[in-house]
């Protein structure tokens, strides 16, 4: 390799360069950021867009987003680094994305990266919602890169699973059942309770308008970033940290195998529909924001490369196909994959181990999972593991003057579980040559500062941390009382075994007293 091994080359890319970072108040986006200023300290300013929010201003909501303990390492490496951050007030679901026109000529003369992560990740989002954040969103920003003077990459921050109906999902463009724009004209046209009735027709076989409203961005790009330097990023399912800032895996929000193991860690979830020996593609949200970092020093290199290309003296003129790629954006799917895969059931075990160790001192009944892929079983083990104690303990808390709470809890498991169902019972090949070969390509300082190496991630390690980071951060746990956390959970097993053992023995009388045809019921179920 020509680069000089011991100089970090995306470092010197970044350097003075301005950063538009959509996304950047959310769980990726924090690390991001993180990232970008502790790791690239001679860049030039980092622009925020985020939505407006009542009575806090700009630096109140900075100082707030960077009083959190995730930024400790950067107070005290770089005590000014808020300066570099500048907050641009809008809205992703709105016309120009909300920026004042000051704003919009500040992007369009200054910025030179644009990384574009913002998104509505909710499964069960209305179609018009997902559409206006998702889709149209991605089009606004893709007018506002096409104006920058100084552009050197835009990278979108997709979904790995936004091509689910396809098999394997390659780093390639699949075709979308409607361009982006006719979706957006439909959305924009029709009233939102219309749209909610022909959703389902819209989606097909998208498992979701997460899912189906991502694509439908990637189309967009598709179509409309002709002549720009555009590339997608592909991740899986973000999780905690890996490698840093911080010691600990790092996270603040619960969605996916997290929020499986938040609910098992305090005993509220004791089932999910889910096959043990499918792969749960998880990759480490430092790892993601690395890669990230790393397509947009690439997308600029080969921007600038093909720029420089186009000077010359053509007297043969480019082949079609040169010129066709270059007008295609590049894709990078981000993933564990073949090369560093773990099952659910691996997951499960690595979660339910470091978990003891770690016991939650507010768990409120002791850790007990089960992983069921058949319907009718999970259908009766839901009603006697969660339902059943459900309005027992609801009832007792009525007749004691306390607020029943326990129903409305496993109403949205329930259906936390109904959205995720497919993601937990389906395993998908995912091809990444490209995020492979854009490894390759990193010298070894580079390889170091912007490590994305899942083949190289030891998830037993890194499952220890996650489960920590889970106690810490999300459960709001500290370290003194894992001692007691231990304790109560010894307790917690042994009520348990008291309570299963009156619970069969209730069962054994109640289909004793209601004849075989109960039993026989229950034998189709359980088989």
């Amino acid at each position: 390799m020509e680069e000089n091994q011991g100089e970090s080359q995306i470092r010197k890319s970044f350097a003075g360069a301005n950063i538009l970072l959509t996304g950047g108040t959310g769980f990726l986006g924090k690390v991001l950021t993180e990232k970008l200023l502790r790791s690239c300290p001679e860049l030039n300013k980092i622009y925020l867009l985020a939505r407006k929010k009542k009575n806090k201003d700009p630096q109140t909501r900075l100082k707030e987003q960077f009083d959190d303990v995730l930024y400790e390492t950067l107070h005290k490496d770089q005590p000014d680094f808020i300066k570099k951050v500048e907050i641009l007030e809008g809205e992703m679901d709105s016309e120009n994305l909300g920026l004042t026109d000051q704003d919009w000529l500040t992007v369009c003369d200054k910025v030179n990266f644009i990384l574009h992560g913002a998104a509505t990740v909710r499964f069960d989002e209305a179609l018009s919602k997902a559409v206006r954040i998702n889709t149209r969103g991605t089009k606004e920003m893709l007018t506002l890169a096409r104006c920058c003077k100084y552009l050197k990459a835009f990278v979108y921050i997709s979904t790995a699973y936004c091509n689910l109906p396809h098999q394997p999902i390659e780093e390639k463009f699949y075709d979308f059942p409607l361009t982006s724009d006719l979706l957006i004209d439909v959305v924009e046209r029709l009233d939102s309770k219309t749209v909610d009735d022909i959703t389902p027709g819209l989606i097909g076989v998208y498992p979701n308008t997460y899912c189906f409203s991502k694509a439908a961005a990637e189309n967009h790009l598709l179509k409309h970033s002709q002549g720009l330097p555009v590339a997608i990023l592909r991740p899986s399912v973000v999780i905690s940290t890996a490698k840093g800032p911080i010691p600990l895996g790092w996270i603040d929000n619960i969605y996916g195998p997290t929020g499986i193991s938040v609910g098992a860690s305090v005993g509220i979830i004791r089932i999910i529909k889910c096959n043990p020996d499918a792969v749960v593609n998880l990759v480490p949200a430092d790892f993601v924001a690395n890669a990230c970092i790393a397509v947009a020093w690439k997308t600029a290199r080969q921007h600038m490369k093909t720029a420089e290309r186009k000077l010359e003296d053509f007297s043969e003129g480019p082949k079609d196909e040169e010129t066709k790629n270059d007008q295609i954006p590049r894709v990078y799917n981000y993933v564990s994959g073949d090369e560093n895969s773990m099952t659910f059931r691996t997951f499960m075990n690595y979660a339910h181990t470091h978990g003891f160790t770690m016991a939650s001192s507010k768990a409120i009944w002791c850790y007990m999972l089960f992983l069921i892929n058949n319907a009718l079983l999970f259908k009766a083990l839901n009603i006697l593991l969660h339902w059943i104690p459900a309005y027992v303990c609801d009832g007792v808390a009525v007749m004691i003057g306390k607020k029943p709470m326990l129903k409305k809890v496993y109403t949205k498991i329930d259906k936390w579980i109904h959205f995720n169902e497919i993601f937990a019972c389906h395993t998908w090949k995912m091809e990444n040559s490209n995020t492979i070969e854009l490894l390759r390509e990193l010298n070894e300082a580079d390889r170091h500062i912007f490590d994305f190496d899942i083949s190289a991630l030891d998830w037993n390690s890194y499952m220890y941390n996650y489960m920590m980071g889970i106690r810490l951060f999300l459960v709001k746990d500290p370290k003194e009382t894992i001692p007691w956390g231990i304790k109560k959970q010894y307790f917690l097993i042994i009520a348990n075994y008291i309570v299963m053992i009156i619970y069969a023995i209730a069962l054994f009388w109640l289909v004793k007293l209601l004849g075989g045809g109960v039993l026989k019921l229950m034998y189709k179920i359980l088989s």
